[in-house]
């Protein structure tokens, strides 16, 4: 992972590593600081579905990128098809002049259909959440400077909400459920309830 920046690709392959979706020191030590730090839990929007989330609002907030998620948000858990629904919001959002990317931590090659629409597919940087995973995804694959002018969209306050630690906005989905490890789903769930406790 520290050779993010010194091994290119291009910014539209969906290339990766399988130690994305294992433990790392980023998940863990934001995992453990979640309940004691209500403010990286501060939530832009929450939303039931993908679908929901307001493009109109995300234009009068001055939102100009969105880093989406995949597993739990635009389907389950490695899913390799996608609902039109979805890929219907995806290209609404690309019309309105939204720059997108996937960032997700897993690592197959799944993502075409979003790719043929315009959407990168981001790959070589560190695991969410890692805030220079963030910092690269804004910069050489959103081509944008100001993180307050993105939004990631995510299930998850562990990995998708380590944008707020990187100063961007952060819209959380609730989950689509699948076949998913118990540890994923178990720390997902914590990290939920926090920011209920918290009323994120």
């Amino acid at each position: 992972m520290q050779n993010a920046r010194k091994i290119k690709k291009l910014p539209n392959s969906s290339g990766g590593s399988p130690q994305r979706e294992g433990l790392t020191w980023a998940k863990t030590s934001r995992f453990l600081a979640l309940p004691f730090s209500p403010s990286r839990l501060d939530t832009f929007m929450q939303v039931k579905r993908f679908e929901e989330v307001s493009i109109d609002r995300l234009l009068a907030q001055g939102i100009e990128g969105i880093l989406l998620d995949a597993d739990g948000t635009l389907g389950p858990h490695h899913a390799r098809e996608f609902n039109m629904s979805i890929m219907d919001h995806v290209r609404a959002m690309l019309e309105k002049g939204l720059k997108i990317a996937i960032y997700t931590n897993a690592w197959e090659d799944r993502f075409q259909p979003f790719q043929e629409m315009g959407v990168k597919v981001i790959s070589n940087v560190p695991a969410k959440p890692d805030p220079r995973g963030f910092q690269i995804a804004m910069t050489d694959f959103l081509q944008l400077q100001d993180p307050a002018k993105v939004c990631m969209i995510g299930d998850n306050y562990v990995t998708d909400g380590g944008a707020i630690d990187a100063g961007m906005h952060f819209i959380h989905v609730r989950p689509v459920r699948g076949n998913e490890p118990f540890l994923h789903s178990a720390t997902r769930l914590f990290a939920y309830l926090c920011a209920k406790l918290y009323n994120r």
